[in-house]
């Protein structure tokens, strides 16, 4: 299942820099789902922090359904910055890398698109690769919440990561596929406000 095209609003309140780019990249955190061993966010609620619908990798967005560190994606849009790095805890009970904090995909950006509630979407082409492939953020780039840690990354790191992820597998398709099934052991309720939401 591939991103489907996004239609743009136009947006007074954002100064967004699409030129100029630069090969630098910012942190984005999301809740990784405890059911899937794929680097999914927690579409059921299993860490208690919300029935997740961030990143929308449906669409190849981040903050599309809902605003999540709004801040954090207005100076993405804003700044020269080219990819939004996706990163979350590996929460997968199975998994040899639970526990362990990774960058598991990038969003490169290409557009952005005010949503109907007032906030902004960043939009671009999207890779996701599995835990085995990811970027491992080690604890010297964090204290003990790995969601406080900088989010902006200097040229030569944003480089060393995308020479990291060069050749590996992009399972976006397959991600794409784990989330529809979770969302399929959603309550009705739910699954009608985030069809409402993620119009």
């Amino acid at each position: 299942m591939a991103c489907h095209p996004t239609q743009i609003r136009k947006a007074g309140a954002l100064d967004p820099n699409f030129s100029d780019l630069e090969e630098r990249g910012r942190l984005h955190f999301f809740y990784h789902s405890p059911s899937s061993k794929l680097p999914v966010r927690d579409v059921l609620n299993e860490q208690k922090q919300g029935h997740k619908t961030e990143p929308y990798i449906e669409k190849c967005a981040e903050n599309y359904c809902v605003e999540c560190n709004q801040a954090n994606i207005r100076g993405f849009l804003e700044t020269n910055e080219k990819y939004l790095f996706l990163f979350t805890t590996c929460r997968y009970e199975g998994s040899k890398h639970l526990g362990k904090v990774y960058i598991v995909g990038y969003i490169e950006k290409k557009r952005y698109e005010l949503r109907p509630r007032g906030f902004y979407a960043a939009i671009g082409p999207l890779k996701m690769f599995s835990f085995n492939d990811a970027w491992p953020l080690g604890k010297s780039m964090y204290d003990n919440n790995p969601r406080q840690m900088q989010k902006k990354l200097s040229p030569g790191r944003t480089q060393q990561i995308l020479d990291h992820f060069e050749g590996k597998e992009n399972i976006l398709d397959r991600c794409c596929i784990a989330v529809e099934k979770l969302k399929r052991q959603l309550p009705m309720k739910v699954r009608r406000i985030q069809a409402i939401r993620c119009k």
